[in-house]
């Protein structure tokens, strides 16, 4: 039983990021829905303040209160652990601030963060429930090949997470890493 839990979660956020990435046509330039991609873009090609969760927004979009301090984004293990915690805590604009596409984070195209937290939010109220099966979420082991990582191998804690991150990937822009797929 926890183990189809975990995998409707997976699914769940597969699904999550992919329509942040369609929601916005500027997220996909070619305007395909290709979803998201790590790119081998090169490492510098986002701004170096995307990561603050005001950056990119109008105004308050989601008014949690976990949206106060920027994420961890010094390594992809620490990117993945602020992004799952702000899925599960229902937080859009943590979960926003800390994805990217197309080698660029969503907060540096025009559009992209406002348009996946309308996304993104409604979506996850369904996964507050799940927040305690979270507690105390700790991520390592990523694979990382410049400025590219998965999650495939990773140990995590609570161990059941691995499964849920196994499928993401992480992308290094501006000295930042940024969950994509």
């Amino acid at each position: 039983m926890k183990t189809l839990r975990m995998g409707a979660i997976a699914l769940a956020l597969a699904a999550a990021l992919a329509g942040c990435s369609k929601a916005d046509p500027a997220a996909d330039p070619s305007g395909a829905g290709s979803g998201l991609t790590s790119s081998t873009a090169p490492a510098d090609g986002g701004s170096s303040s995307a990561a603050t969760p005001t950056g990119g927004s109008s105004g308050a979009a989601t008014g949690t209160p976990t949206a106060a301090a920027p994420a961890d984004q010094s390594t992809p293990e620490a990117a993945m652990t602020a992004w799952l915690n702000a899925m599960v805590g229902g937080d859009g604009q943590g979960v926003c601030s800390v994805m990217a596409t197309r080698g660029k984070a969503f907060s540096s195209i025009p559009g992209a963060s406002a348009s996946c937290i309308k996304t993104i939010t409604p979506l996850l109220d369904q996964l507050k429930e799940l927040k305690s099966a979270f507690e105390g979420l700790t991520i390592s082991g990523a694979t990382v090949s410049g400025a590219n990582a998965t999650f495939e191998s990773v140990t995590t804690e609570p161990a059941v997470a691995a499964e849920v991150v196994s499928s993401f990937k992480a992308v290094k822009i501006g000295g930042k890493w940024y969950i994509t797929q």
